[in-house]
């Protein structure tokens, strides 16, 4: 499967439990809507 390089960075630092580089897959614009919340950015 050709996944776009974020996609891959993004499983990569999930399957390794590296949060850093998880939460640097994110802009710092970014909005995730996860259990009933909106987190803005990547401090959230």
């Amino acid at each position: 499967m050709n996944l776009p390089q974020v996609i891959k960075d993004l499983v990569k630092a999930q399957n390794d439990f590296d949060s850093t580089d998880f939460a640097n897959c994110f802009s710092e614009t970014a909005n995730v809507f996860d259990e009933g919340k909106t987190h803005t950015g990547k401090a959230e």
